[in-house]
């Protein structure tokens, strides 16, 4: 199951949540790009641009999405990047963690360690919309961590 959205949705928190109620572990993809690369997101950008980094996210995603099931939440730019988003429908549930850009901007402050987050936050955040409105399941992700992982569940649940 993939977790995405907008920087601030949530999918990290949600994800940590999650993972254990469904027995499954939890794989962060930002996470995941730093360990592989020895560098963190901020320092890959200023070495690599985001090309190079996305080159890596792709990579990292590629291998994840082939070690099997996790949960799984993405970086917020991962599956807009061609194919990425078919890769991770085939894959599993794609849950899409929805929130006004107000509250995403009230999580993430001045948007430190967050590379694309400042002038032009807002076209990026619409651009990215109708892609990740592609996703199986839309959250509400204003709502308590908790009561999304519920949700998830619960709509796993059903027959």
């Amino acid at each position: 199951m993939a977790l995405i959205g907008f920087m601030g949705a949530g999918k990290s928190t949600v994800g940590a949540v999650l993972a254990p109620l469904l027995g499954l572990p939890f794989v962060d993809l930002d996470a995941e790009v730093e360990r592989r690369e020895g560098q963190s997101v901020p320092s890959l950008f200023a070495s690599v641009g985001e090309a190079g980094f996305r080159a890596c996210e792709a990579e990292a995603l590629r291998s994840v999405l082939a070690a099997g099931p996790c949960v799984l939440a993405c970086g917020g730019g991962a599956p807009i990047q061609p194919g990425a988003m078919e890769a991770l429908t085939a894959w599993g549930l794609v849950v899409w963690l929805r929130a006004p850009l107000s509250l995403l901007q009230a999580r993430v402050g001045a948007g430190e360690g967050r590379p694309l987050w400042g002038p032009g936050v807002e076209a990026l955040a619409a651009a990215r919309a109708p892609r990740y409105a592609e996703a199986e399941l839309i959250l509400d992700a204003s709502l308590p961590p908790e009561a999304l992982a519920r949700a998830i569940v619960a709509t796993l649940e059903r027959p």
